[in-house]
């Protein structure tokens, strides 16, 4: 299925095209369900837009947010993206984080798999970013955690980055594939250079290939 690109002339209309995009499917959601599942990427790309929602969506509190994945550090780490979220979010919004157990990642995983029970059994939407190396989420390319997340039916891996922290915790591609709406956010022409050649085969190209069912929305401004 073709994906959908939607080209934003500057980084205001990109807030403000993804903000009212991301309302609406909150609104069908809560509407359907009476609450909405949401799982956010970290970054400086999205965190705009994520205060923007906090500043004007009003059904916020119906809306169950999660992250897509995390580095494994304290939630009052700088490099923490449960803490950047807290930040980018009013305090009564409804967050959970992947990072429960920094002793034994094994627990960790299994304490994660019940917090994030309601996102397992149905996300709403889940908004990704793209690293200059395309990978998605935490899943690199050439890491042996990231090709066993590629392939892996079990929705949370471990995985190592290239830069530190190394140590991540990823939702599965099987994971990600499953969610009922899939928004993709990219800035700058080097990446969408690397999106649009996919004879490189990159985690994102892995993605964009395997989305089967429904198309996935890619925001992109320089």
């Amino acid at each position: 299925m073709e994906n959908e690109l939607i080209i934003l002339s500057s980084k205001e209309e990109f807030i403000e095209k993804t903000s009212q995009e991301v309302s609406l499917i909150l609104d069908s959601s809560i509407k359907k369900h009476n609450q909405a599942n949401l799982l956010l990427s970290g970054g400086s790309t999205p965190g705009p837009v994520y205060k923007k929602l906090s500043k004007t969506y009003g059904s916020l509190d119906k809306v169950n947010i999660g992250l897509v994945d995390e580095r494994y550090v304290a939630q009052t780490s700088e490099y923490s993206n449960e803490l950047l979220l807290k930040n980018c979010f009013d305090e009564n919004a409804n967050i959970s984080g992947m990072v429960y157990d920094l002793e034994n990642e094994e627990n960790n995983l299994e304490l994660l798999n019940t917090a994030y029970g309601q996102f397992i059994e149905r996300t709403d939407l889940l908004i990704l970013g793209m690293g200059g190396d395309g990978h998605i989420a935490s899943i690199f390319p050439e890491d042996e955690g990231s090709n066993q997340a590629i392939k892996d039916v079990r929705p949370f891996l471990f995985t190592k980055a290239p830069s530190n922290p190394k140590f991540r915790i990823t939702s599965s591609f099987n994971f990600i594939l499953n969610s009922k709406n899939i928004f993709l956010f990219i800035t700058g022409d080097a990446k969408l250079n690397i999106l649009q050649n996919d004879t490189l085969d990159l985690p994102i190209h892995k993605l964009l290939q395997n989305r089967k069912n429904k198309k996935i929305k890619i925001f992109y401004t320089k």
